[in-house]
């Protein structure tokens, strides 16, 4: 049996990185840790709360359906994270794409672990 597939599509906490000998020059001054942290530590509060949130959500689903789902987080504001927002008109976050077809919306737990179990998932 295939695993299920979910796409989570929700804003990523990414740090941006400079050419490779800008960056070699930045690990060996000791600044490399430091410059790519300020530019986590500049997210508003309430994103990095949403990231955690959604981080620690995905781990408890992978941990219970281990080998039966598959999981891939999708950032909005990639070319695929657009084509997927427009293709199944998302305009909220965090959405998990299910199996290419059920679409669910939001925080609630119960609802998710709904539709995953009528695709067939067990603990």
């Amino acid at each position: 049996m295939n695993p299920l597939s979910i796409e989570v599509i929700a804003p990523i906490l990414t740090e941006l990185y400079h050419c490779l000998h800008c960056e070699t020059i930045f690990e060996q001054a000791g600044l490399g840790r430091k410059v790519h942290g300020e530019q986590i530590n500049d997210y508003p509060e309430d994103i990095k709360e949403d990231f955690l949130r959604l981080s620690n959500w995905l781990r408890e689903l992978a941990r219970r359906y281990g080998e039966q789902v598959r999981i891939r987080v999708i950032d909005p504001q990639s070319m695929e994270g657009l084509y997927k927002s427009l293709r199944y008109r998302v305009n909220r976050y965090p959405t998990f794409i299910i199996a290419g077809r059920d679409k669910y919306v939001g925080w609630e737990k119960e609802e998710l672990e709904r539709l995953l179990r009528a695709r067939g998932l067990a603990i």
